[in-house]
């Protein structure tokens, strides 16, 4: 799975409201039916009673005995699916072998449907439903293969989990998709959901005739009777029940093929038909057949399950979910104007990170989910690995360190950081820290080892790993067993240091000259001061040396590898070389560490980035002065100067990208600092003048043009620049060679709303008339919610904390992101008791996902010393609610005291 594009990052996905509120009360039938066959797995035997808790989630101790419980499973599902109904009718036979002396009752999840009749070899027997899973006695079922058939209905979900609905507002259109990682599947069908009972599944499904229907494996035949289709799949192999799809709807289809000496491979590659005008082919299937090549080379193990869909769905939750053989991406991955670079990596990215997935995650699986950050960050590593080498976006690994690892390092100096390995004892629990340690640092202490290995040993560790453990499951002993004996190295010591400690380190150089030549270098590693993370590692490292003299490049007088460990590590060095005016010690990235410059190289950097020639040193160096600002070393308003001094110059729009963004966040920081009794309207009328002063310098349909263009849109305000807005929305204005596609326009029209400016609301009425489309409705939510106004906000606020349902969760969420703007934290402190005592009966009525997003859009982050105090209360009080408003509550107390200490340095 791949989070939110934003870093929006992924969110925890669990219960929708409806189905919580469902949950009171039993049903206790009796029915019958029929048959299926089986894989191959001989289970242990468990002969003590465990009695399952009476809740939604699945907990790990009761798993790992169902684990021993239940083997040789296999799947017979069938679908009714209609346009117009709410609900859809199944049936399931379940073919399962039951362990010797079994104590236990057997539990089947299914969570918020209605189970119709039931059938243990077609005989009635006893069973009971709590309406999140079925229990069968265990006196009722003896040792041996049995068949369970359950009849059964359920609603479609709404909120991107289970069996998803989506109609198009504009055409009527119905489209479906199933969405389960992590405990999900048990929404859509009665099952045994968890990684590590694997099953094989037949499926058939029945759908309107201008449907598609999409599953793992390509439909054997398809036959058509009364207006209806019959799709039939033929058998899979043994798969976890979390990446199994069932997609359907009258989507768009494209076809292709990937083809290699060993291989072909079918590619197919869907969209709704409202949307497929967009869709640039290349964009997909060009990255799709460079990923399978670079893969099924490393990997030495062809790709194993025949074809290969990827579907592009609307009310997505995450970026895509690597459903085994038909992936799923949000249609944010959809522009209706013409992409810049980094959007088209960012999806060729994507597409390789979930089709990693194929091998592991899907063909090699967790046993349980405390493994979920392996799957996550071996496809983040391997993503960056493919297009490094193996596609035209070459520069992969320093777009890795300015998006993936930043993530990581603000992640890890959380104060909610913790180890990449962590106990899961529940699936409530599975995405409570998938963060950037997860994705992130996990990734990037994957990336070290090949440094510390060797790259072949790395690769082929990974091969035997993949293919011993084919169809199978695995424990994080296994992965590392195999790399430790590919290489010949013991990693008992490094998987401690990094995977069972939280925190990230610093990396200093200390460096004496004599005579204008080098005469020694320290490495010096530090802890954080300010949490109890004491741990220093050992890592292997490389320093850059450079020498600058004006108006010419730096030039590197030597790269020097080191392995480092402890407090200090001298350098040995092995000739003689002239007193460096800059010393990097992480060049190209290969540690885990944060970098701070010596004083000399501080000031190198001041007077002469623009003379370093290697890209990815230079982003290294920028993102050196932005750190200065968090670590209080240089203050927000000499970022400011210095930026806006030096970007234009800067040939690299990977560069102007990263820059720009730290100009957006410098903006919103003076927004809230204005209430600390200075006015910084200057500092904002200086970043959005140089942001539009900028388009006009910029060749005209660059790439740069239009990374300026949107950072200006971001950041305009004052009168001048919101009637820049509205001249160009309006047509009084152009821009040579930008085009103001429609999402461009949406987001003029939501800064202009958020301001009240002019005729806006004239304006967004003839927007919505103008773009009818379901992206056009979710923007017109955001306009609406961002317009100023007690009556706006407290109309909003209370479709937010409603449980009617009016809103599915995409729409609430484009709601709740756009309520208090950065222009509005006045009116977001007169909200911030509300929002915060709203919680607890939030945590009681909605889902993990809903909290997370709620959370971090509207946590009041005032930046004051009362908004730190408020949280503070807030965490003391609400220490017990909830794990993911607990943990989120902290991160707001601790980033509004990171603004508070920036406002006071200026």
């Amino acid at each position: 799975m791949v989070g939110k594009t934003s870093k929006t990052l992924a969110l925890p996905l669990l219960f929708s409201l409806g189905l919580l509120t469902a949950c009171g009360g039993h049903e206790t039938r009796s029915s019958s039916d029929d048959t299926t066959p089986a894989p191959a797995k001989v289970a242990a035997p468990h002969t003590q009673a465990l009695v399952r808790n009476q809740h939604a989630h699945l907990e790990q101790d009761y798993a790992a005995m169902r684990a021993s419980q239940i083997s040789n499973v296999h799947y017979a599902l069938s679908f009714e699916l209609d346009k117009t109904s709410p609900n859809f009718e199944g049936s399931a036979n379940i073919e399962f072998e039951l362990a010797e002396g079994n104590k236990s009752d057997i539990t089947v999840d299914f969570n918020g449907g209605e189970v119709k009749r039931l059938s243990l070899d077609g005989k009635d027997i006893k069973w009971d439903y709590n309406k999140w899973f079925i229990t069968i006695p265990a006196a009722e079922v003896s040792a041996g293969k049995h068949i369970l058939r359950i009849g059964y209905s359920r609603p479609y979900s709404t909120d991107g989990d289970g069996l998803h609905r989506y109609q198009d507002s504009e055409t009527g259109r119905v489209y479906l998709y199933s969405n389960f990682e992590p405990y999900n599947a048990n929404k859509m069908y009665p099952h045994f959901d968890q990684p590590n009972i694997k099953a094989r599944y037949d499926l058939v499904v029945t759908a309107p005739t201008e449907w598609q229907v999409i599953s793992a494996t390509r439909e054997s035949s398809v036959s058509e009777q009364e207006g209806i289709k019959i799709w039939r799949f033929p058998t899979t192999a043994p798969i976890s029940s979390y990446i199994f799809p069932l997609h359907a709807g009258p989507y768009h289809v494209w076809e292709d093929t990937f083809e290699s000496e060993d291989i072909t491979i079918p590619l197919r590659l869907f969209a709704r038909e409202e949307l497929a005008q967009y869709v640039v082919l290349d964009d997909w299937f060009t990255p799709t057949k460079q990923s399978f090549g670079f893969f099924n080379d490393y990997f030495e193990l062809p790709y194993p399950f025949g074809k290969y869909d990827q579907i592009i769905v609307p009310d997505f939750n995450a970026g895509a979910m690597e459903n085994l053989a038909a992936v799923t991406f949000t249609e944010r991955f959809v522009s209706r104007g013409k992409k810049v670079e980094a959007q088209r990596a960012r999806l060729a990215n994507v597409i390789a990170h979930e089709m990693a997935h194929m091998w592991f995650g899907d063909l090699v699986t967790m046993d349980w989910w405390n493994g979920l950050w392996l799957n996550e960050s071996f496809a983040t590593y391997m993503a960056n690995l493919e297009l490094a080498q193996a596609s035209e976006f070459d520069s992969a690994w320093g777009t890795f360190y300015s998006r993936t690892k930043q993530w990581a390092y603000r992640t890890d100096e959380q104060v909610t950081t913790h180890p990449i390995e962590l106990p899961v004892h529940t699936t409530a629990d599975a995405f409570t820290n998938f963060d950037g340690i997860t994705y992130g640092k996990g990734a990037s202490v994957l990336k070290q080892l090949p440094y510390y290995l060797g790259e072949e040993n790395f690769r082929k560790g990974v091969a035997n790993y993949l293919k011993t453990h084919s169809y199978g499951n695995t424990e994080l002993e296994d992965f590392i067993g195999a790399l430790s004996q590919a290489a010949g190295k013991d990693l008992t010591e490094w998987t401690q240091q990094w995977l069972y400690e939280a925190g990230v380190n610093t990396l200093r150089t200390e460096f004496t000259c004599e005579s204008e030549q080098l005469k020694s270098i320290t490495l010096i590693q530090t802890s954080p001061q300010d949490m109890d993370l004491p741990t220093l590692r050992s890592q292997r490292t490389q320093l850059g040396l450079y020498t600058v003299s004006e108006g010419q490049e730096a030039q590197q007088i030597a790269a020097i590898p080191v392995l480092y460990k402890g407090e200090s590590t001298q350098v040995e060095l092995t000739s003689s070389l002239a007193c460096p005016d800059l010393i990097y010690p992480n060049l190209d990235d290969w540690a885990y560490v944060k970098v701070a410059l010596d004083n000399t190289s501080s000031e190198t950097l001041k007077q002469h980035i623009l003379q370093f020639d290697d890209n990815n040193l230079r982003i290294m160096l920028w993102q050196s002065l932005w750190d200065g600002v968090h670590e209080h070393n240089i203050t927000l308003d000499e970022f400011i100067a210095f930026a806006t001094s030096k970007l234009t110059q800067e040939d690299s729009v990977r560069i102007t990208n990263q820059v720009v963004s730290q100009l957006i966040h410098a903006n919103n920081y003076y927004w809230v600092l204005d209430k600390t009794g200075k006015t910084y309207a200057q500092q904002r009328a200086k970043i959005a003048d140089f942001l539009w002063q900028s388009i006009a310098q910029q060749a005209p349909g660059s790439d740069e043009q239009k990374t300026y263009f949107d950072a200006w849109t971001s950041v305009a305000s004052g009168k001048q620049h919101l009637n820049h807005m509205r001249n160009l929305i309006t047509g009084k204005k152009s821009i040579e060679g930008l085009e103001l596609d429609q999402d461009r326009r949406w987001n003029i029209i939501v800064n202009l709303n958020a301001y009240a400016f002019s005729d806006y609301l004239t304006l967004t009425k003839k927007e919505i008339h103008r773009d009818a489309s379901d992206r056009g409705k979710l923007k017109a939510l955001a306009a609406n919610a961002a317009r100023p106004g007690n009556s706006n906000k407290s109309k909003w606020f209370d479709q937010i904390i409603g449980i009617d349902g009016r809103y599915k969760l995409a729409e609430i969420t484009e709601v709740m992101e756009n309520l208090f703007p950065a222009n509005q934290t006045e009116l977001l402190e007169q909200y911030s008791d509300k929002l915060i005592q709203a919680l607890p009966d939030l945590a009681r009525a909605k889902d993990e996902r809903f909290l997370a997003r709620y959370s971090k859009a509207l946590l009041p982050t005032t930046c004051t010393e009362a908004s730190i105090a408020q949280l503070e209360k807030a965490i003391e009080k609400y220490s017990n609610l909830n794990p993911v408003l607990n943990k989120q509550l902290r991160i707001s107390k601790q980033e509004d005291e990171r603004c508070v200490a920036i406002g006071k340095q200026l």
